[in-house]
């Protein structure tokens, strides 16, 4: 057999909420073509149970001037997400999410990405490592401010399908209002047709604006992957960029 080799690129940040709502946000297969509506035009659950799920996905890597489908299969081993991704080019793209506490209610997320593949595709290991760290910051800054307001609401008591009680009943609010920890329960539960035939298209492929108008919710990428003009003017980066408080 061929000795392979392999392309491999790790990523790591931290956000201000606990780490089950990351995991949450990565099993939200409907958010796809939404939130990252410039990445995704199409996907497709085909099957899930428990912590696994096998969807389909129609992308566009950073980069690239083309959309590319394919299947990819993700399951929890522990704190660690593992997904597996064959395009339509024949890539099986491995990647591992690993899901750290912070105290406080943060995290930190360590992600790698992995591909053995023929050694001539080492000479292109610099474009990939470009190539996923634009994709893991692009859709990072794009998840946070979801994951930011999902942990916001969770501690107002907000339950997905029913939303936050003291609203519904049109009452005052609680002046103290308890909550316990955010709980992971896979399969997340979906009101789309994201599991049907057809799964579901993105809704639009221009806008002036997604997210939220909270100011808390700014994100700001790392020194990396901001404009050339305002990496020369600025000499540090963080270890770990983190979501702005």
């Amino acid at each position: 057999m061929k000795k392979r080799a392999t392309l491999q690129a790790q990523f790591s940040a931290e956000m201000d909420c606990p780490k089950e709502v990351v995991m949450w946000n990565y099993y939200d297969h409907e958010h796809l073509v939404g939130t990252h509506f410039k990445l995704y035009d199409r996907a497709r659950v085909l099957a899930e149970r428990d912590n696994w799920s096998l969807v389909y996905r129609s992308k566009r890597m950073p980069l690239l001037p083309f959309y590319t489908g394919g299947v990819g299969f993700q399951y929890m081993d522990g704190n660690t997400m593992k997904s597996f991704h064959m395009d339509s080019i024949g890539f099986l793209l491995e990647m591992e999410a690993l899901f750290t506490d912070l105290p406080n209610d943060r995290c930190r997320v360590t992600v790698t990405y992995r591909i053995n593949t023929h050694p001539f595709f080492k000479l292109f290991e610099g474009f990939f490592t470009r190539l996923f760290q634009r994709w893991f910051w692009a859709t990072w800054e794009e998840d946070a401010p979801m994951r930011l307001r999902r942990w916001k609401v969770h501690k107002l008591g907000f339950k997905d399908f029913s939303g936050i009680d003291y609203i519904n009943k049109k009452v005052q609010r609680p002046e103290k209002i308890t909550y316990g920890p955010y709980v992971f329960d896979p399969p997340v539960r979906s009101s789309s047709p994201i599991k049907t035939v057809n799964g579901i298209a993105r809704p639009f492929d221009h806008s002036t604006e997604l997210g939220y108008a909270d100011q808390d919710f700014v994100f700001e990428l790392p020194i990396e992957e901001q404009a050339p003009a305002e990496q020369n003017a600025t000499e540090h980066q963080p270890e770990h960029p983190v979501a702005p408080r």
